[in-house]
């Protein structure tokens, strides 16, 4: 291990990171502590833990934000902040409540685009319903970092029983809030020199309040927000997770029609490619109908797109639109780097 050096591919959401994160939390010696409702060697999107005084149970999760470009089309790293903190909180059934911000900038970045990015924080945090409560903020030489890094810290309140990776059951149907991929697509995109060609736009946009009515419903299982390595990498770590297989089916998935050539231009495999709004919902089949109803007054892309077999345990299969199989399994790493 001496001479091994880290790379890009150990942050990427794929095997590589789940290696890298491993390798931390040993070196940490991380562990749950029997009060720990979801503790952190769950490895879900936050750890749910009861008040001393038994009053309250919260969820604590965090997220740190470098992409690449700062700003795109859609949004910028002040979208991400809010998004992918908020949604982690959103996705294991808690009410997002606080955040706090810090601000790692590199020496040399322009102010009218800090003021920008702040502004943006600020008025997505308003219509996620948080509070930004605490923040740091460091200034670093030229050279050290690129542009702009931001770490949030959210907290939520939950007063049902977790929403977690590890509670799909045999017969569950599997929903998806909208068109995948449009987020790393959007951004291969302007990186590739590819945007004057192309409208698409990030997803990016936190999912609360507007799943507010679908975290309370206990006919819900799971949700997970399919951000770095994408649907297959979300839908492997539930199969993973649960110990069941999932099924779906290639002709069901929604796409944007300008994301798929931009992907399959550049050898990318679209259900690889991350959503920073998009969720995936894994519910009760007799209550699928009325949620899906809820979902496609926000989003008429919402549709089912698999079902909760029991075997091959630990798997996820796909029918392919050719009338044949796949297996997916959780990339290697993710294949466009700094999406988040």
């Amino acid at each position: 291990m001496r001479d091994i050096k880290v790379d890009l591919s150990m942050g990427g959401g794929g095997k590589r990171m789940d290696q890298l994160i491993d390798l931390i939390g040993k070196s940490i010696r991380i562990h749950n502590e029997e009060e720990d409702i979801v503790g952190p060697l769950q490895m879900d999107d936050g750890a749910v833990i009861t008040l001393p005084d038994k009053t309250k149970n919260i969820v604590l999760t965090t997220d740190s934000h470098t992409v690449d470009p700062i700003f795109f089309q859609g949004g910028n790293i002040g979208d991400l902040v809010i998004a992918g903190t908020v949604n982690d909180l959103t996705m294991m059934g808690a009410i997002p409540k606080y955040l706090t911000i810090g601000m790692i900038i590199e020496e040399g970045f322009l102010l009218e685009d800090l003021v920008k990015i702040c502004k943006t924080i600020g008025e997505k945090a308003r219509l996620a319903e948080v509070r930004i409560i605490a923040g740091d903020t460091k200034v670093m030489p030229k050279g050290t970092i690129s542009n702009i890094v931001i770490n949030s810290t959210g907290l939520g309140i939950i007063t049902r029983n977790p929403i977690q990776d590890s509670n799909a059951k045999v017969g569950d149907k599997i929903i998806i809030t909208g068109e995948i991929g449009n987020h790393g697509a959007s951004l291969i995109a302007l990186r590739e020199g590819m945007e004057f060609s192309t409208s698409l736009a990030s997803d990016v946009k936190a999912l609360w309040p507007e799943l507010k009515d679908i975290t309370i419903n206990n006919s819900v299982h799971c949700m997970k927000d399919p951000t770095r390595g994408g649907l297959a990498a979300a839908l492997t770590e539930i199969a993973t997770k649960s110990n069941i297989c999932i099924e779906i089916d290639e002709l069901l998935l929604p796409f944007n029609p300008q994301a798929v050539p931009i992907t399959d231009i550049l050898g990318l495999d679209i259900l690889e490619i991350s959503c920073e709004g998009r969720a995936i919902i894994i519910v009760d089949s007799k209550h699928t109908f009325r949620i899906l109803e809820q979902l496609q007054v926000i989003d008429k892309a919402a549709c089912v797109i698999g079902t909760v077999i029991e075997e091959p345990k630990n798997k996820v299969i796909m029918k392919t639109e050719i009338g044949g199989t796949r297996i997916l399994d959780k990339p290697y790493g993710e294949p466009i780097p700094r999406v988040c």
